[in-house]
């Protein structure tokens, strides 16, 4: 994992938190293994002032819709941090309620919606927070066996959680398995299925937590040779009139035009011509992130460009 920290631009932001909070989010955003865009989210717990000049703990957590590649201060929600752990202790709270009473909470009303993972962020108890949705994790959580390989690489220097909807129900699943807890001996937590969290008192150590966690993933799956891209190359001319079927017959299903472009890379040859590959492609991808990039499904094609249309209408209506 490549360590982006630049000591003289980290000192430009010394005295001023949320700046340094803006400043790592945006080493994180800037790194396409640790997310796509739109993806992860930040945090740093503050006092601040309210309306009338009070102190108050705060949550400065990324809103919804702000890349963290390029997010400023402007991008985070501040957020009353004792209504936030008041609402992990709730036995149940809608989508609906818990959006709304984030907002209810928020120092600036101007302010983006608060991320949806901004009651887990407030019970972790510390002031920087990272959650990435790192490809190397995430590869090894969506295996069978997961969460035993999980456990062989990082032993107890995580918590580790079951896979469950992000939201209020996730952050009272980390209020159960964490009740008791030492977090001091935490380098971190994965969320099975989902990606991983890293934190600490200090901006640069969370953010290295982060890369150090995610490098570990990176070399166990080099250990077990899953990380060895193959290649083809292609063994006959493609046809462009082909590519024009496609791009009609994919227009008229998508209701617009649409644009089609041939990608005859080495790598996406390879993946291609596997035997497997309707299987594999038809399980959709790793994480939400994935979807911005990829969509859901993709479109097989075998020859007959009409029946695959329908095929691939008949997958995603049922997908």
């Amino acid at each position: 994992m490549k360590n982006r920290w630049n000591e003289k631009e980290a000192s430009r932001y010394s005295d001023d938190v949320l700046a340094l909070r803006a400043y790592t989010s945006r080493l994180i955003g800037q790194d396409e293994d640790l997310v796509l865009h739109d993806g992860g989210n930040t945090s740093v717990k503050v006092v601040a002032s309210d309306f009338f000049g009070d102190e108050v703990d705060v949550l400065y957590v990324n809103g919804s819709g702000w890349d963290l590649g390029d997010i400023e201060p402007a991008g985070f929600a501040p957020v009353k941090l004792d209504v936030l752990k008041r609402m992990a202790q709730l036995e149940n709270l809608s989508d609906t309620n818990m959006v709304n009473q984030q907002r209810a909470a928020m120092l600036d009303p101007n302010a983006p919606n608060p991320s949806v993972e901004a009651i887990l962020h407030a019970i972790i108890p510390f002031k920087y927070v990272d959650h990435t949705h790192a490809d190397a994790v995430v590869s090894i959580t969506n295996t069978s066996d997961g969460e035993a390989r999980i456990r062989e690489i990082y032993g107890d220097r995580v918590l580790v959680i079951p896979y469950v909807m992000p939201g209020f129900v996730l952050s009272k699943k980390v209020v159960e398995l964490s009740h008791g807890l030492d977090w001091s001996r935490l380098e971190g937590m994965v969320l099975m299925n989902h990606g991983i969290f890293s934190f600490a008192d200090d901006a640069r150590v969370s953010y290295e937590r982060m890369l150090k966690l995610v490098g570990e993933a990176n070399d166990y799956l080099a250990s077990q040779n899953a990380t060895e891209i193959k290649t083809a190359t292609a063994s006959e001319v493609i046809d462009l009139s082909t590519l024009t079927q496609l791009r009609q017959s994919v227009s008229q299903l998508a209701g617009k035009a649409m644009l089609c472009q041939l990608n005859q890379s080495p790598e996406a040859i390879a993946f291609s011509l596997l035997d497997n590959i309707t299987d594999i492609a038809m399980r959709g991808p790793l994480t939400p992130d994935h979807v911005i990039r990829t969509k859901r499904i993709p479109m097989i094609i075998s020859g007959d460009i009409e029946e695959d249309t329908l095929n691939y209408r008949a997958a995603y209506q049922q997908y």
